[in-house]
């Protein structure tokens, strides 16, 4: 009974009781032409900028007093704001700075950090870097894809419906879009709570992973982490959690539930203003993000009469308030990559979900809140 079985091994394929032998290109076009993929793809999966093509608003969404609030709730110091976001959103890359970092760690400043600031990136221990993300672009990708997988042991032309996203940085106008698409089923979740107990902030992830849970079973393929609700209203009672733990949160009771398959995570947040920032969103589970302080920011350093006094004297480039915020997304883009290269990852596919960072002064009751052990150094 054994012989009856085809045998596979070493690229070559014996059936014993049909008299064949197949080598590995016999082998791969059979198994390529077995079924309809290409037709099955192209019917299956859609662009996102075949549903919004790209938009950069002209003009600013807030008044610059409700920007400066928002800017100081969610982190963003002047220095942020200037030589991160308006320095990106000027020159298209990421700002660049002495080797060394002389600065405290989070854990042992005396001033307020945010929940990023406690992890560093793990980086592969090379002489060189293992990728070139400048000479060596072509084999890498920041494609990601929103929607549920499907079942990939039963594949079929209705397994799935997908949307492919180029960038993981979605545009104000492409998450519109996103969260429209009644193929994907999208559902947007305020991460916001009440703030003031004891235990209030445990409770409410309970609440979102549940809600998460519910909506998921209910054939949600694209779930919306949102704090933009919260943050517009700036009430002192009630605060958003922050998008790293409700993202790892939602990423874990998924899994631990079965569901991680069926749906994807894009996060709307104030709170992700540079290169790292969105790494850790992605690394943590988030399929996509849109950084909309960080864009409102842009918009507004470009229409400050400051910057217009610096482009009228030769200082700044002549750059329009659409070309402020395309050179914010290229620069958190190039940045990714960067750091995707650090570890040798070539796809942000493969990177998505990965948890390559280590925790510096959390403790383990922290680490653990979204259900997941992030690694210390010391542990």
């Amino acid at each position: 009974h054994a012989l009856s079985v085809p045998l596979v091994a070493c690229g070559v394929c014996r059936n014993p009781p049909a008299g064949e032998f197949a080598e590995t290109a016999a082998i791969s076009k059979a198994v390529a032409t077995k079924q309809p993929y290409q037709e099955w793809v192209a019917r299956s999966v859609r662009r996102l900028e075949d549903l919004s093509p790209l938009a950069y608003p002209a003009e600013a969404k807030m008044d610059n007093a409700t920007l400066l609030r928002l800017q100081a709730a969610n982190g963003m110091g002047a220095e942020d704001a200037q030589m991160v976001v308006e320095g990106m959103a000027q020159a298209g890359v990421e700002p660049t700075y002495c080797m060394g970092d002389d600065i405290p760690l989070a854990v042992l400043s005396d001033k307020p950090h945010m929940l990023y600031n406690y992890f560093k990136q793990r980086f592969a221990q090379v002489t060189n870097p293992p990728i070139d993300p400048l000479r060596e672009g072509l084999v890498m990708s920041l494609e990601m894809r929103l929607g549920g997988r499907g079942n990939l042991l039963n594949p079929g032309a209705d397994t799935y419906r997908q949307v492919l996203l180029n960038s993981p940085i979605l545009l104000e106008s492409q998450l519109e879009a996103i969260a429209k698409d009644s193929t994907l089923g999208s559902k947007t979740f305020d991460t916001s709570f009440k703030a003031g107990s004891s235990g209030s902030l445990a409770a409410a992830l309970t609440k979102l992973c549940s809600d998460v849970e519910a909506a998921v079973k209910a054939g949600c393929q694209c779930v919306l982490l949102s704090d933009r609700a919260s943050e517009t209203s700036l009430q002192p009672e009630k605060v958003p959690i922050p998008s790293l733990l409700a993202t790892g949160a939602v990423h874990h009771h998924l899994i631990r539930t079965g569901l991680r398959s069926d749906t994807s995570i894009v996060v709307e947040t104030a709170q992700a203003f540079s290169t790292h920032h969105a790494a850790m969103l992605i690394g943590y589970g988030a399929h996509a993000l849109c950084p909309y302080l960080a864009y409102e920011t842009a918009r507004q350093w470009r229409l400050s009469t400051r910057t217009q006094s610096l482009v009228k004297s030769g200082k700044v480039p002549d750059i329009s308030v659409g070309d402020a915020q395309k050179n914010l997304k290229k620069s958190l883009e190039k940045g990714i990559l960067k750091i995707l290269s650090k570890m040798g990852i070539s796809l942000l596919g493969c990177y998505h979900g990965a948890q390559i960072f280590e925790a510096y002064g959390l403790s383990k009751e922290v680490r653990t809140s979204c259900g997941v052990y992030w690694p210390h150094p010391k542990t």
